[in-house]
C-alpha cells in the first residue's frame, strides 16, 4: 500500500469504527482522491444509496447478495444506511485471509464454486466491477430470485467488466432492464434488471 492509500484507508476504518457511513462516502465526493478505487471501486452518494434500496424495496426484496464484493465497504454502507440484509461473497478466501488485502468491512462468505447450493432468492444479486463473463453465468443460472444490479462503467469511461452495465449477456431472454442511473458524473452507471417470466 503506498502512503496514499495507506491514510485513506484508515481514515475509512476510523469513520467505519464509527459507524459514519456518510462521511465515508463524502471522502471522495467529487471522485478525485487518487486510486480511491483500491478500497472501494465506486463512489456513490446518499442518493445513489438510496436508488439501490428502492429498487429492492418496490421488487419485493429483503436484502442483497453482492457476488465477488471484494472488502465489502460498499456492501457494509448499503447495510448501515438501509437497514436491508447485506451477505458478501467471494471465492479467493486465501487472499482476503493474507495480510496482503485490506481486511473485510463484512462477514465473507467464501461457497464452493461450481455452486452447490442455491442463492438467497429474497436478495438482489449485486455485481459491482464485476469481471468474469462465465462466473456470472452461473451466479445467475444459480439464481431463482427476480432482481440483479449490475454496477460498472459505461462506454467512455476508460474502463471494463464483464458484465457491463448494459447489453449484458444472460444466460436467458427473461431478463430486461427496469431503470439506471449514473453515479455522480463518473460515467458508473447503476443498472437494474428484473425477471420478466418464467424460470
Amino acid at each position: 500500500m503506498s502512503h496514499v492509500h495507506d491514510a485513506l484507508f484508515f481514515m475509512v476504518k476510523n469513520l467505519y469504527e464509527e459507524k459514519k457511513w456518510r462521511e465515508i462516502l463524502k471522502l471522495n465526493e467529487f471522485s478525485n482522491i487518487p486510486d480511491a478505487n483500491r478500497i472501494l471501486w465506486v463512489w456513490p452518494n446518499e442518493e445513489d444509496i438510496r436508488f439501490i434500496q428502492d429498487f429492492i424495496v418496490r421488487n419485493g426484496l429483503k436484502g442483497v447478495s453482492s457476488i465477488g464484493c471484494g472488502n465489502g465497504l460498499l456492501e457494509w454502507i448499503l447495510q448501515q444506511a438501509t437497514g436491508l440484509a447485506v451477505e458478501g461473497i467471494e471465492i479467493n478466501e486465501e487472499w482476503w485471509k493474507s495480510r496482503y488485502a485490506y481486511p473485510p468491512f463484512i462477514d465473507l462468505k467464501f461457497p464452493n464454486f461450481p455452486l452447490e447450493n442455491p442463492l438467497n432468492k429474497d436478495h438482489a444479486l449485486l455485481f459491482c466491477y464485476f469481471n468474469n463473463g462465465p462466473a456470472f453465468t452461473d451466479y445467475v443460472k444459480n439464481y431463482t430470485g427476480n432482481g440483479i444490479i449490475i454496477i460498472g462503467p459505461s462506454y467512455g469511461n476508460g474502463k471494463h467488466t464483464e458484465p457491463p452495465p448494459f447489453n449484458v449477456k444472460f444466460p436467458s431472454l427473461n431478463w430486461k432492464l427496469e431503470c439506471y442511473k449514473e453515479i455522480k458524473q463518473t460515467k458508473d452507471f447503476i443498472a437494474f434488471y428484473i425477471r420478466s417470466g418464467e424460470l
